[in-house]
């Protein structure tokens, strides 16, 4: 791949990812606290119809699949598994502000109504282990066709690293996740090199070759994270957004300043863009 300019080979490499990705309407470099319209429209919510709020989060990275963890994965009802007690799992795309009906900029400028979808196939990393939650990976495949717009389109995924683990370059990264809000949060990260991630988290957690690590960029910022696991570390790459990690595991109230654990994305594109093409 030598040669070759890096937005030639995010985008063109494969025929089944980063199709219209990562586009906002906004600058990319500073993102305030609370989301704005149109600002993340790849976030998805995942629902159970009988309970009040969302249990995961995920992205979407095509028309047809949701990108999420295997923990999350693994408590989706698909339409196959529908019971008396348990209904299909929601898919929610295109959601901005859950008090509304309608999110507008204007009064003449209002997204369409939210995307629901439900679950034809999960796919879960085959080497998935929840004792240290190995390759937490998973794609849902949803019942029809999303089509894209302004509040709904996919996120970018790197098809090699583009995220110095050093942090050296202190690239600006964000956590976009609903929380207590009606409205999501674009949470403020710094990257955590993995070493001493592993050092700081080595008598709680074993982090595996797949992790990466990030942390809360205020030391003094406190948020309940609950509900947030398969949300994207974002990072803008070339005007672009792209989610490079995955939340898996975190770690509330253990010790102040204590990394987040992500699955890294770059580790798994290929298995990402294998189990598109051999799944439907």
């Amino acid at each position: 791949m030598y040669g070759v300019f890096p937005d030639k080979l995010h985008m063109e490499s494969s025929t089944m990812i980063n199709k219209h990705c990562g586009e906002i309407p906004y600058g990319v470099r500073e993102r305030p606290l609370f989301g704005r319209i149109y600002e993340n429209p790849w976030l998805v919510r995942l629902h159970h119809p009988e309970e009040v709020l969302h249990f995961c989060h995920g992205t979407l990275i095509s028309n047809r699949y949701v990108l999420t963890t295997a923990f999350c994965a693994m408590a989706v009802v698909t339409n196959a598994n529908v019971t008396p007690q348990k209904q299909a799992t929601e898919v929610i795309l295109g959601e901005h502000d859950l008090s509304t009906e309608t999110d507008c900029i204007t009064a003449w400028n209002c997204s369409l109504p939210t995307t629901r979808r439900s679950v034809e196939n999960v796919v879960v990393h085959e080497n998935f282990t929840r004792k240290n939650y190995a390759n937490d990976i998973a794609l849902l495949y949803v019942n029809a066709s999303i089509p894209f717009e302004n509040s709904v389109r996919p996120i970018c995924l790197p098809l090699v690293s583009i995220v110095d683990d050093t942090d050296d370059q202190q690239q600006t990264i964000y956590n976009s996740i609903w929380l207590n809000d009606s409205v999501p949060r674009q949470i403020w990260m710094r990257n955590v090199a993995t070493e001493v991630c592993r050092e700081q988290i080595r008598d709680i957690f074993a982090l595996g070759d797949g992790h990466i690590c990030a942390r809360f960029f205020y030391d003094k910022f406190s948020v309940d994270m609950k509900g947030s696991a398969g949300s994207a570390l974002q990072v803008d790459y070339h005007g672009r957004i792209f989610q490079y990690g995955l939340l898996s595991v975190g770690f509330p109230n253990v010790m102040e300043k204590t990394p987040y654990v992500y699955i890294d994305i770059a580790q798994y594109i290929n298995w990402i863009h294998n189990s598109l093409i051999n799944n439907p």
